[in-house]
């Protein structure tokens, strides 16, 4: 058992499974974040909306945070941490692909996951209405870099010509 979960970590995170599989081997990585942002956004939405955080989570670790905080906000938590480790292997397995296409969008729903992430914290810290606005635009931005990735995985890749003994004529 312990030989199949390690034989899965090693393909999720191995260059070589990486560029074997191609565009291809995101799509479902990219599927569950695009699926957990769409919570995110709608678990923040009942948070801001109906759910009141206690004033003693304000100085609280991140793990203290989950385990005493409103079940709502466990969740939400909960998912952001799904979200990074999903981001974090989609980060890893574009960079093994070595295709410019698929990093950029990769990167920055990336870098856009961990900012939402920050805002959270910091919102949970302080409360303000800025931080949580900061919060739900970051989300929407990886939303719309996931989205992105997901159409450049749809799509095959622009076949490249030889220029060097090219011959635009089969008959020469």
């Amino acid at each position: 058992m312990f030989e199949i979960l390690q034989d899965q970590l090693i393909s999720v995170f191995s260059p070589a499974s990486a560029r074997k599989m191609g565009r291809a081997g995101l799509r479902w990585a990219c599927l569950i974040v695009l699926v957990g942002l769409v919570m995110q956004l709608a678990l923040g939405m009942m948070l801001n909306l109906y759910i009141r955080i206690p004033a003693t989570d304000a100085r609280a670790s991140y793990l203290r945070e989950i385990d005493t905080a409103p079940a709502m906000l466990t969740a939400h938590a909960l998912v952001g941490l799904v979200l990074l480790a999903g981001s974090v292997i989609l980060l890893l397995r574009a960079i093994a692909l070595r295709d410019i296409a698929v990093i950029i969008p990769v990167t920055t729903g990336f870098a856009a996951v961990l900012g939402a992430f920050a805002a959270g914290e910091a919102f949970v810290k302080n409360g303000e209405n800025s931080v949580s606005l900061s919060m739900a635009i970051l989300t929407s931005v990886a939303l719309l870099c996931y989205i992105r990735l997901q159409t450049i995985i749809g799509r095959p890749r622009p076949r490249q010509e030889r220029t060097v003994g090219y011959r635009a004529d089969p008959a020469e």
